[in-house]
Formats: structure tokens, sequence, C-alpha cells
């Protein structure tokens, strides 16, 4: 059974290790290597001001990726959601039991109507991740700064407690 822990400054150490070789892709997942420790303190950093919130997925006792909300809206309704989970513990549905207790989070504990999530259109377990914790595409063919497409995939939720 997979859960989730708020992430500590302990777990740089096998942020690195897990990570080793892994592109830097963007604030949202873990830095790859040495930078693990800084990535980790700006996270903590992000959570003391309120501007994130970053956890640990752990499956039977062992850390295996990590999911974050940030990027909140103005009016702190929506926020972004990212996750990353370590190479070895892929293809293992962890990452999609990770984002479904960090949208359950969203909603119950933050009480949001939206978050979103951008992903490579290359990246196609990604894609899968959130298309299981039922997002809509709502953007295609967005360019970041390596200029790979990327879509832009929601999720909200209805007054009734229930997320569309």
């Amino acid at each position: 059974m997979l859960h989730l822990r708020p992430l500590e400054l302990d777990d740089a150490g096998w942020l690195a290790r897990a990570g080793a070789g892994e592109p830097p892709v963007g604030d949202g997942v873990p830095r790859p290597d040495a930078g693990a420790e800084a990535w980790v303190r700006e996270q903590l950093r992000r959570r003391g001001a309120g501007e994130a919130f970053v956890f640990v997925a752990v499956a039977a006792g062992v850390p295996v990726g990590t999911t974050r909300l940030a990027r909140f809206s103005a009016d702190r309704r929506s926020a972004q959601v990212s996750y990353w989970t370590a190479p070895a513990a892929r293809g293992r549905g962890h990452a999609t039991a990770a984002a479904s207790l960090t949208l359950a989070f969203a909603r119950d504990s933050l009480a949001l109507a939206r978050v979103h999530s951008y992903v490579a259109r290359a990246n196609v377990a990604s894609r899968v991740v959130l298309e299981r914790n039922a997002f809509v595409r709502t953007a295609a063919g967005r360019e970041r700064g390596r200029l790979e497409v990327v879509d832009r995939y929601e999720r909200g939720w209805t007054g009734g407690g229930a997320w569309r």
C-alpha cells in the first residue's frame, strides 16, 4: 500500500541516488544529482511560505517518488500538480496512486476547485497517470524552453464533493 508523507531534508540523499542519471526536468521534480539537497531546501522553504506542498510517496516502507502541489492561483482555488517516480520504481502504478492521494489532499485539505498539470507529449507514461486520475487534456502544443511539445491537463471539483 502506497502512502504519502511530507518531504524532509533527509530525503535529499535517496533522491540524489534514485535520480542518478536522470535529466533535470523542472522545479517540480527533484534534482537528480548533487543539487538534490538544494532542491529539497527550496521545497521546504516554499512549504513554509505556503507556496507548495511536497510529498514523498512511500511503498512497502521505501520512498519511490514525490508529488507536489504548487503554482497556486491568486485566489488559491487552483494549483499545478507534478510528480516524479524513481526509475527503479516505475511501471508499478506508484505515480498513479501518489497522484490520486495528492488530488485527495488538494480537494479535502486545501479545498481546491481545479488542478492542472503539464506533460511532454512524448511522455506517454505521464499522460497515462493523468488520464487514470480523470484529467482531461485542455490545451495542446504549448512549448517550453527546450522546445518540446507540452500538453495541459486539468481536473476540476464540483461543490458536491465529486471531481469532474
